[in-house]
């Protein structure tokens, strides 16, 4: 039956209100943690008459040497403290191991620090965490298969070979029995790396780091800024597989590496022992090129004018090749993007290909990166791209430039190796018309020369005479087409134009020769032996045909034919052009097109430098009977 009348407290039950049981717990916690603290000071304070330093002593160097592999010896306990944190301080310590007979010293430190647990040291066995090393000298040798020559048969190598062993993919460490750690801190440290197959060799100096470690199961991350060379360096590092890491097995890791002029931040899934990359993402910013360049130590042929730089990528591994996806760099003001992918290759050099397509393109850096050395940018040739890898890449350009001449739309292939390269490029805008190259090296830095073969249709002359800069005297304006094959020999083109030699023809259909006054020619011939062109007049003369052939060799062109036909006269040229001394050895003649009304043909001799050279007029023959 349901019960609907007033609840009565039964008997027995506790009548002590809710909030003297909530006092009651209070007083009681209190109580505890007062007991906690009193125990904790009485331990600490007992613990120098309980704790021997020599038990310390022995037990840190046991555990030293059990960590490491190596013998350990300690010069001093200089200080065992208990309050606030039980501490050891050590000096001298030096770790080595003996080899044919002999003993090795393979790093040292001038003062270690590391806390200790207290009732672990009351019992004997003192364990230890949290460490600080001060002035550490460490050699470390790498290997010929890329390992690192330095843990023996310690708790570190056994750690690692079973991080190894439980996980292939790099996800986990195992247990690795959970030997803490806590922090380690590096002060004013040197760290020397050799390479055993090289016998190169970097030191570290002025390294001060504190690397995060709770224990060997745990992930691990840290800085660490140091000098190499005098130059300062920045690094941070997180992975969540040290051990994997240390063993030189694919690990994820996080970095970022800060040097003068640059940084940079990788993240992927890398392997140290043979310089291994699965994945890894690549974000690099150089904000002085110079700068950074002089921090790596090296310097590239086609570079000397880059300012600042950038690259992100996905870098990947494909079993046979690796490969750069996603790439967007910046060189200076200009963006580009594209595919690439590096091959390795046996007994080769190793083979760089892809497409990429940038906004702007030097083409006078491109060639210097491959070692054809057009000017005299340098004293001392900078090495080549072509020095390390084979290239076979295609490119576009929204827009391009050589010296002054400015190009868009350019489509460009480019196969180089280390004594051959062939670069080709297509149908390009190019001052108002289109221009194709190409262009074929061969021989160590072009020691045996290049054939250049190029086409131009369509152009701007006028342009093209001022942007050659011939250094005044008469010059083109008009569109028309110029066609130039060359062989070229030797280095700096430009200050050895001696070395060429081939074939140029210009064909228009209407234009001008500036400076060049056929009227006050005709004028001054009448009566003068010789005068300068420019006296002649600033005139120009009209034309409705060019048509010019020359072939040059040696510093010197002939001109093998050269027609210019204006609407009632023609103008002729023959002879040599001394190009290398910009002078001028011609014979021209100015007649008239009409053979009824036509005057007598002016013939006369050009001859001296190009800017304003003299004319001579050539008396004609007397008929017969005169």
């Amino acid at each position: 039956m349901r019960n609907t009348g007033r609840h009565v407290q039964p008997e027995g039950s506790s009548s002590r209100p809710p909030g003297s049981r909530r006092r009651g717990a209070l007083k009681l916690g209190i109580f505890l943690a007062l007991a906690f603290v009193l125990i904790s000071v009485a331990l600490r304070l007992s613990g120098p008459y309980l704790v021997s330093s020599s038990v310390v002593r022995s037990a840190i160097a046991s555990s030293i040497a059990v960590w490491t592999g190596h013998d350990v010896s300690i010069d001093d306990v200089s200080d065992v403290r208990f309050w606030p944190t039980p501490e050891v301080t050590l000096n001298g310590i030096v770790f080595s191991r003996t080899r044919g007979g002999e003993r090795e010293v393979l790093g040292e430190v001038q003062r270690l620090s590391a806390e200790f647990g207290l009732i672990s040291a009351f019992m004997g066995r003192p364990d230890f965490k949290t460490f600080r090393l001060e002035r550490p000298r460490i050699h470390v040798v790498r290997g010929a298969d890329g390992g690192l020559d330095w843990t023996e048969e310690g708790l570190l190598s056994e750690a690692v070979r079973a991080a190894l062993d439980s996980s292939a993919d790099g996800a986990s460490e195992g247990n690795s029995d959970d030997v803490e750690i806590g922090s380690v801190d590096i002060v004013d440290g040197e760290f020397t790396l050799t390479d055993a197959a090289s016998g190169a060799s970097l030191t570290a100096r002025a390294v001060n780091a504190t690397i995060d470690w709770s224990d060997l199961s745990a992930p691990l991350s840290g800085q660490a800024s140091f000098l190499v060379d005098e130059r300062p360096v920045s690094v941070t590092l997180e992975t969540p597989t040290p051990l994997r890491l240390i063993g030189g097995a694919s690990s994820r890791i996080r970095t970022s590496v800060t040097l003068p002029g640059m940084q940079a931040q990788l993240q992927g899934l890398v392997g140290l022992r043979d310089a291994r990359v699965d994945t890894l993402d690549i974000n690099v910013r150089v904000g002085d090129v110079a700068q950074a360049a002089a921090a790596f130590g090296i310097r590239l042929a086609g570079t000397e004018r880059w300012r600042t730089a950038s690259l992100n990528a996905q870098v990947s591994n494909m079993t046979d090749e690796w490969r750069f996806e996603g790439l967007e760099f910046q060189i200076n003001d200009s963006r580009g993007d594209g595919i690439l992918a590096l091959r390795p290759r046996p007994d080769e050099r190793p083979l760089l290909s892809g497409t990429l397509a940038v906004e702007h393109l030097e083409l006078g850096d491109m060639l210097q990166a491959l070692s054809i050395q057009v000017g005299d940018r340098a004293n001392v040739p900078l090495p080549a791209l072509t020095r390390w890898i084979d290239v076979d890449i295609r490119l576009s350009a929204d827009t391009a430039s050589y010296e002054t001449f400015p190009l868009t739309d350019l489509g460009a292939s480019l196969i180089a190796k280390r004594d051959s390269v062939r670069l080709v490029i297509a149908d390009t805008r190019f001052l108002g018309g289109t221009i194709s190259a190409r262009l074929t090296g061969s021989g160590e830095a072009f020691d045996q020369g290049a054939d250049l073969a190029m086409n131009m249709e369509g152009i701007n002359l006028g342009s093209l005479t001022s942007g050659l800069a011939l250094g005044g005297g008469p010059s083109l304006k008009g569109t028309g087409s110029v066609s130039l094959n060359a062989k070229l020999l030797g280095t700096g083109w430009k200050s050895n134009i001696e070395s060429m030699s081939g074939r140029l023809q210009i064909s228009s259909d209407s234009g001008e020769i500036l400076n060049f006054d056929a009227a006050g020619l005709r004028r001054l011939a009448t009566d003068r032996a010789y005068f300068q062109l420019s006296a002649a007049g600033e005139g120009s003369f009209d034309y409705e045909a060019l048509d010019v052939a020359v072939r040059f060799s040696e510093g010197s062109a002939e001109v093998e034919r050269a027609r210019i036909a204006a609407e009632d006269e023609i103008l002729e040229l023959s002879g040599i052009v001394p190009y290398s001394r910009q002078a001028l050895a011609l014979t021209g003649e100015l007649s008239d097109i009409d053979a009824q009304t036509a005057d007598t043909p002016l013939r006369f001799f050009i001859g001296g430098a190009w800017n304003d050279p003299v004319i001579s007029p050539i008396p004609n023959s007397p008929t017969p009977g005169q």
